[in-house]
C-alpha cells in the first residue's frame, strides 16, 4: 500500500470527526482493492456518529465488495432507518454468496431484524435466498409473513426475465409440497409470491384457485395475485369471461371487488357493451357503477340515450355518472335539449340545466329563442319552472335572462298588473343590464301602487319617487316629457309626484311645478287639477297650508 493510502487509513482514526469523514469521502472517490482499507473503514464504524457511519457506507458501496458484509451486519440493527436501509442495500448488492451468512443471522434474529433480513433476501433473486423467504412463510409472526411477500413485490421489478421464471417455478413447486399443502397461509402467501413475481404461467396456476372449489380466503389470494399481472391477447378474453361469472357472487369483499379489480384493468372493447348493459342490474353497488361507467366512455348516440335513462336510476352512484358522462359527451346537446324543454318536474329540469352548463358554446339562436319564450310563458304562469330556465340562460349570456325579466315586467305593466311588474323589473335592476329605461319603467309601476300619502317621511322612503329623483339629474333623459308621453301615468299619480319635487329645493323644485303646471292645465277642472293650481300659488317651500291629499288608487294583483 503507498504512503497516500496509508495516510487516508490512518486519518479515518483520527480524533477530529472530520478529517475521518473527509477520508472516507476520498476513499470512495479512490475506490482501492486493499483488503487493508476495508478493515480500515470497518474499524471506523466502532465509535463512528450518525455522519461518519453515512460517508463509511457511501464508501462501501462504491468499493462493492463482498468483503465489506461482516462491518455491515451489524449495522442493521442501527436505530436510524436510513442506516438500516443502506446497510441492507450494500448487503444484497453482494449476491448469493452470502445467503449462508444471512441464514446464521436469520436462526438468532428478533422479529424486527427478520423483517429487515427478508427485505435483503428479496433483493438477491437467487434460489437460495428464495428458500429463506418460502421457509419464513411458516413463521408464526403473521406481520414478518406480510413483509416477506411485500418485500418481494418491491424488488422483484429488479431481476432479469430468467431470474423471475426460475423464482416462478420454484414457488410453484413449492406449493405442491406436501409440508405447503398442510398449512393453508403457506398456500395463500404463495399465491401472492405467484402473482407478484409475474411469470407466463402465473395465470393458469392463479386461475386454478379462483374457483368455486376453493376456500374464500385461498380463491381472495388468488384474485390478488392475478390483479399484478399483466393481460395480452387472447389471455384477455380468458380471465374477463371467469371474471365476470365472479360478479355475480354474494361474497363483495373477497370475491367480487378483487374480480372487479382486475376486469377494470382489462382492455375491454365495444363488443362487451352487453355484458355491461346486464351488469346494471347487479345487486351489487360497485358492480352497477362499474357497468355505467363503462358503457359512459363511448359519446354517440346509443350511450347517451342510456346514459338518460339511467338520469333516473335509484342507483345515485350510477345518476352522478350518468349525469357526468352526460355533461362531457358534446353529442349529447340535443338529447339534453329536448329533455329540459319537455321537463315539468323541478328537481329533474334543474339536473337536466346543470348537466347543460358545459354545452352552453353549442346552443344555436333558434334554440335560444325557444327557451326565452318558455321561460317567460313559465313566469306568467306562475311556474316554478322558470327558475330553472333563466338558469339555463344565464350560464349561457346573462343579458338573455335578464331580458326576459324585462319583457315579462312590460308585459305586466300593460296589463296594469303593477306588483307583478315590480318583482320582475326589479330582477333586472340590480344587474349589470340595468340603464335609465328599466329605472324609470319601474319607477312607474311603483308609483301606481305607491299608497301616495303625502306625509313628508311616508314619502321619503317611497320607491318610486326615489327612483325618480335617481333619474332627474341625467340631462339625457328627459325624465318630464317621458312622464307627459307615459299612458299609465294618470291625475292622481302626477300630482303626487309633483307636490313631492315641488317641496324639494332647486331643479327638483322647478321640475314639481312644472309637473303640477302640467296637470293643473290638463285636468284643471278634477280635484287633483285644482290641488295643483293650489298648491301653485303657494310660494316656493310655503307649508302654511297642506293640499288636498289624493286619494289612494286601487293596485291591482
Amino acid at each position: 500500500m503507498d504512503k497516500t493510502l496509508q495516510t487516508i487509513c490512518n486519518m479515518l482514526q483520527s480524533p477530529d470527526g472530520m478529517r475521518r469523514c473527509a477520508a472516507a469521502m476520498v476513499i470512495a472517490e479512490l475506490r482501492p482493492k486493499q483488503d487493508v482499507v476495508i478493515k480500515a473503514l470497518g474499524a471506523s464504524l466502532k465509535d463512528a456518529n450518525q455522519l461518519l457511519t453515512r460517508y463509511v457506507l457511501e464508501a462501501f458501496e462504491a468499493l462493492d465488495s463482498r468483503a465489506v458484509v461482516p462491518y455491515v451486519l451489524p449495522l442493521l440493527e442501527a436505530p436510524e432507518t436510513e442506516t438500516k436501509l443502506r446497510a441492507a442495500a450494500i448487503i444484497a448488492r453482494t449476491g448469493g454468496e452470502n445467503v449462508a451468512s444471512l441464514r446464521d443471522q436469520f436462526a438468532k434474529a428478533n422479529p424486527q431484524q427478520k423483517r429487515v433480513l427478508v427485505d435483503i433476501l428479496a433483493r438477491i433473486h437467487n434460489r437460495d435466498a428464495m428458500q429463506l423467504i418460502l421457509d419464513a412463510l411458516f413463521d408464526p409472526d403473521f406481520e414478518l409473513v406480510k413483509e416477506a411477500c411485500q418485500a418481494v413485490r418491491r424488488h422483484i421489478v429488479d431481476a432479469t426475465p430468467k431470474n423471475q421464471v426460475a423464482l416462478h417455478k420454484q414457488v410453484a413447486t413449492f406449493m405442491t409440497s406436501a409440508r405447503a399443502k398442510k398449512n393453508d397461509r403457506v398456500l395463500t402467501s404463495c399465491l401472492l409470491l405467484i402473482g407478484y413475481i409475474g411469470a407466463p404461467d402465473a395465470r393458469k396456476i392463479l386461475l386454478k384457485y379462483t374457483t368455486s372449489r376453493n376456500l374464500g380466503y385461498i380463491r381472495r389470494n388468488a384474485l390478488i395475485g392475478l390483479k399484478g399481472l399483466q393481460y395480452t391477447g387472447a389471455a384477455v378474453n380468458q380471465i374477463s369471461s371467469q371474471m365476470l361469472k365472479y360478479l355475480a357472487e354474494p361474497d363483495y369483499q373477497n370475491i367480487v371487488q378483487n374480480a372487479l379489480d382486475i376486469i377494470e384493468k382489462l382492455p375491454l372493447g365495444k363488443t362487451y357493451d352487453a355484458q355491461w348493459r346486464k351488469l346494471l342490474k347487479s345487486k351489487h353497488p360497485s358492480v352497477r357503477a362499474f357497468a355505467t361507467r363503462k358503457l359512459a366512455s363511448n359519446d354517440n348516440a346509443a350511450s347517451n340515450r342510456l346514459m338518460m335513462t339511467l338520469l333516473a336510476h335509484p342507483d345515485t352512484q350510477v345518476s352522478e355518472i350518468a349525469a357526468g358522462a352526460l355533461a362531457r359527451h358534446k353529442s349529447a346537446t340535443k338529447l339534453l335539449l329536448a329533455a329540459l324543454a319537455r321537463e315539468r318536474k323541478s328537481e329533474p329540469a334543474w339536473r337536466l340545466a346543470k348537466i347543460l352548463k358545459p354545452h352552453s358554446p353549442a346552443v344555436d339562436r333558434k334554440t335560444l329563442k325557444k327557451f326565452v319564450a318558455l321561460a317567460e310563458r313559465a313566469i306568467q304562469d306562475g311556474d316554478q319552472r322558470y327558475e330553472t330556465l333563466l338558469y339555463f340562460l344565464r350560464n349561457i349570456d346573462p343579458k338573455l335572462a335578464d331580458n326576459v325579466y324585462r319583457e315579462v315586467g312590460l308585459k305586466y305593466k300593460k296589463a296594469r298588473k303593477w306588483a307583478k311588474a315590480v318583482d320582475c323589473l326589479k330582477q333586472v335592476l340590480r344587474s349589470e343590464a340595468s340603464d335609465a329605461e328599466l329605472r324609470f319603467e319601474l319607477s312607474v309601476c311603483n308609483v301606481k301602487q305607491s299608497a301616495k300619502d303625502l306625509t313628508p317621511h311616508l314619502r321619503a322612503e317611497d320607491q318610486a319617487l326615489r327612483g325618480f329623483q335617481a333619474l332627474l339629474p341625467d340631462k339625457g333623459f328627459k325624465l318630464f316629457d317621458r312622464l307627459k308621453k307615459e299612458k299609465a301615468l294618470e291625475a292622481a299619480d302626477l300630482s303626487y309626484i309633483g307636490f313631492h319635487f315641488s317641496e324639494g329645493t332647486g331643479e327638483e323644485q322647478k321640475f314639481g311645478r312644472k309637473i303640477l303646471e302640467y296637470v293643473a292645465k290638463r285636468w284643471s277642472k278634477t280635484k287633483e287639477g285644482k290641488a295643483a293650481k293650489n298648491k301653485l300659488k303657494l310660494p316656493p317651500r310655503s307649508q302654511s297650508i297642506t293640499p288636498t291629499p289624493v286619494p289612494h288608487a286601487s293596485v291591482e294583483d
